[in-house]
């Protein structure tokens, strides 16, 4: 890495052609990119919910973002209603994102954070019919199903979350909300063996796969021996040992 590349070896670049090319490189204009909405929403978001005592959600920054254009003020705005939110101060999350959402009705990001305060105020009932109608308009985006399917288990819906998410775990097998959302919506129905189902793919998307195995193995023992759903379960047990084997060859001995 010490060593400059051969070509500058054997045809060394004279001072006057470096000058020539920073000069050039300093007459260049400036592009600068601006933020996009998605990109705010999210930051906004991660820090509002996500982040450690500290280094979360503040008053500077969404000061900063409520002076800048368009889209950094509606960032702000979306930040104020998410500190509500936190704070389980639910009427006055509402009055910020209700105007924002008339405006902008297909914006995900506010569907999905008005759904959280319907449910912080018990009103799954107006959570499931706002997210059905946009469900319907956008063509079953993956994080308005997961909303839908979360209002039906606070709703007292769990079979009507299941068809969802049955759906959703197919096509999305590698997401762990889908799993663990499942697992819920199985357990209020008293399925206990697609609970553990449910748990054990959660379990292995960690790597987690001898825990996988055992809650497998267990809802396999509560099925008709022979039985399709049996069946099911132990191919998957199989398909779970198999990666076991293939990741030892990785671990320290």
């Amino acid at each position: 890495a010490s060593k400059p590349p051969e070509m500058l070896l054997t045809h060394p670049l004279p001072d006057s052609r470096l000058s020539d090319a920073r000069n050039r490189a300093n007459q260049m204009p400036k592009h600068i990119v601006q933020s996009s909405q998605d990109y705010l929403m999210a930051k906004v978001r991660a820090l509002g919910m996500y982040s450690s005592e500290g280094y979360g959600l503040n008053e500077e920054l969404l000061g900063s973002l409520s002076k800048g254009n368009v889209r950094e003020q509606a960032a702000a705005k979306y930040g104020r209603a998410i500190l509500f939110y936190e704070a389980k101060k639910y009427d006055d999350a509402r009055n910020i994102i209700q105007p924002m959402l008339a405006q902008d009705a297909k914006n995900v990001w506010l569907i999905d954070l008005m759904t959280d305060i319907d449910l912080g105020q018990k009103r799954a009932p107006q959570a499931i019919a706002r997210l059905q109608a946009a469900n319907a308009a956008q063509n079953n985006n993956p994080v308005l199903q997961l909303n839908l399917a979360n209002a039906y288990v606070e709703g007292n819906q769990p079979a009507q979350a299941s068809k969802i998410l049955n759906r959703y775990t197919f096509a999305h097998p590698d997401d762990p909300n889908g799993w663990d959302l499942l697992a819920q919506a199985s357990a209020a129905q008293g399925l206990r063996d697609e609970e553990l189902s449910a748990r054990a793919e959660s379990l292995a998307l960690t790597g987690r796969l001898d825990q996988a195995i055992g809650l497998l193995s267990n809802a396999s023992s509560l099925q008709k021996l022979g039985s399709l759903k049996q069946a099911r379960y132990d191919a998957r047990i199989d398909q779970l040992r198999q990666l076991q084997q293939r990741f030892r060859q990785y671990q320290r001995s």
